[in-house]
């Protein structure tokens, strides 16, 4: 994946729409009991992917294979967490949240890798 920021950035978009989305949907209906499921779409979807396709961006992570292994992991818990938490909120089944929340910390843990591995490669 050449453009790793650029999917990075992307999905942030579609989900940070879906977050808005869910958003007014809950205002239009006054019925805010998804708030937790609005705000980890928004928090982990938008801001965290979009932070993560900025970093890449300019050079504060590395790039590379684990750059895309990082990407999926992230998707698959910026996706996760929030479905999970609906899961949990709404049929009392919790797995999901746990294996979204696992893979969202995975997905913070290889960013700092990406981060750090940027430190030890010379500027060119």
């Amino acid at each position: 994946m050449r453009s790793i920021d650029r999917a990075f950035f992307t999905l942030a978009v579609l989900l940070g729409l879906a977050g808005m989305v869910l958003g007014i949907q809950m205002g239009m209906a006054h019925d805010f009991q998804l708030v937790p499921v609005h705000t980890h779409i928004n928090l982990v979807g938008w801001v965290s992917l979009a932070l993560f396709g900025i970093g890449y961006r300019v050079g504060l992570a590395k790039g590379g294979a684990l750059a895309v292994v990082h990407f999926w992991i992230a998707a698959a818990g910026a996706i996760l967490l929030p479905l999970g938490i609906y899961l949990a909120t709404t049929q009392q089944q919790e797995a999901v949240v746990i294996i979204g929340s696992l893979l969202v910390l995975a997905s913070m843990l290889l960013f700092l890798v990406n981060v750090v591995r940027a430190w030890n490669t010379p500027a060119g």
